[in-house]
């Protein structure tokens, strides 16, 4: 559950030991965009909310093949091969499986790991297009993340539980956990010694062992006693992490032994992930459940880039760092100028591929491709009627949703869903 605190606009999540509040989250955040669409309906009467592809659930890119990227969502999962340009489902062996987190193994072309909910870990070596159960010594099914770190494969469960693998998951060892009392949600192994190890919670904040998970240290200094959702390290520097939380987005200085936080300008404290720029380190991307916010002082500061979105997931190429993909609650958005202006990816197949489209607007999709999620759609403002009989006020379309002719939106305005164009 997810409350508001209208004073401080500071979101609070409460996620019962586990991601799967994300279904719940960007509910809510659509029906929060529908009233919002609701209000301005009067400025913007071609206003569309349209998603593709559903909530996403994970969004990696393959460090080796940084055009190649990776999406679990709602529908399903999908890959491509072109930096986003066209997408092919996959996941043969997850069909009707929860997946909660991906990890692309950067040693191994087209090795990926999946988290699930309910069934464990699962492997591809192909891609992502056959998946295989890999729960040898693996005592828990619901497996929140998982992560690739110096030759290792790390899985994070409930009850605390932390999972290691050194023979590409082919067999798990469990490691001492630093509470039984939480979940683990984010897990980080330092680059330069793989004996310090971390762990994020879902409700006692960030523990840090330095005998590679025997023993553990609980370390809070401005952390809240929250969820973690992910615990980064600086590319450049080892001794610098950063933290996002429910509670906002933290940095350690001195490899994790105290936090700060880093909250200046950002109106939503529930920070999702975040994105670190390789390139120049104090460019950050952090998202968030109301939109993606940008920093170019280490998170000194930031400036809100992208509104009125749920962003899940954030992935930046290594290779051009202009360029940034984001999993939100309406599919898998673009940014080729380093976050400034966004498109949609289209996930989903367009069956009119190669048909020529009218100036007017783009293709429709057919009611039977349309992404399961609400559309907000406005018609044009109606001429005002006598005053003994005035207009009935708008309101959303009722379920199921029908394919209808798109209205060109006039260029003055804006689409809430993507930004300003």
């Amino acid at each position: 559950m997810i409350f508001f605190d209208t004073r401080s606009t500071r979101e609070f999540a409460d996620v019962n030991h586990d991601r799967s509040f994300l279904r719940f989250a960007g509910s809510l955040a659509l029906a929060l965009l529908a009233a919002r669409a609701l209000r301005a309906q009067t400025q913007d009467p071609g206003f569309v909310l349209q998603g593709e592809g559903g909530l996403v659930t994970a969004l990696v890119l393959d460090p080796a093949a940084p055009s190649t990227l990776y999406a679990a969502t709602a529908r399903g999962l999908y890959r491509s091969s072109d930096s986003g340009a066209s997408w092919e489902t996959r996941g043969h062996g997850l069909e009707g499986i929860s997946v909660l987190s991906l990890a692309v193994d950067p040693s191994t072309p087209g090795t990926l790991y999946a988290t699930t909910d309910k069934s464990g870990v699962y492997k591809s070596v192909d891609g992502g297009g056959r998946w295989t159960a890999a729960n040898q010594g693996l005592a828990s099914r619901y497996v929140g993340v998982v992560t690739v770190q110096n030759g290792s494969v790390y899985a994070g469960s409930e009850g605390g539980r932390i999972f290691r693998s050194d023979d590409a998951a082919g067999s798990w060892t469990e490691l001492t956990p630093p509470t039984t009392r939480v979940a683990v949600t984010a897990i980080a192994v330092d680059p330069q010694a793989s004996r310090n190890l971390f762990v994020g919670t879902n409700s006692e904040g960030i523990f840090r062992s330095a005998d590679g998970g025997t023993t553990w240290v609980h370390t809070l200094g401005q952390l809240s006693k929250g969820t973690v959702w992910t615990l980064l390290y600086d590319p450049t520097k080892s001794s610098t992490m950063y933290a996002t939380t429910h509670d906002g987005l933290f940095r350690s200085e001195d490899s994790g032994v105290t936090w700060k936080g880093l909250h200046k300008n950002l109106k939503s404290w529930n920070v999702l992930t975040l994105a670190i720029d390789p390139v120049v380190p104090k460019t950050l991307y952090a998202a968030t459940a109301i939109g993606i916010y940008k920093s170019l002082d280490a998170g000194g500061s930031w400036t809100m880039q992208n509104p009125d979105l749920y962003v899940s997931a954030l992935s930046l190429d290594p290779r051009a760092t202009s360029v940034l993909y984001a999993g939100t609650h309406l599919g898998v958005l673009k940014s080729i100028d380093a976050g400034t202006k966004w498109e949609p990816l289209r996930l989903v197949p367009d069956p009119h591929a190669g048909a020529t489209i009218p100036a007017a607007g783009p293709m429709p999709m057919p009611a039977s491709n349309l992404p399961r999620l609400p559309v907000a759609r406005r018609k044009a403002v109606p001429a005002p009627a006598p005053a003994a009989a005035p207009a009935p006020a708008s309101a959303l379309p009722s379920l199921p949703i029908r394919a209808v002719a798109p209205r060109p939106t006039p260029p003055a305005q804006r689409r809430l869903s993507i930004g300003d164009e």
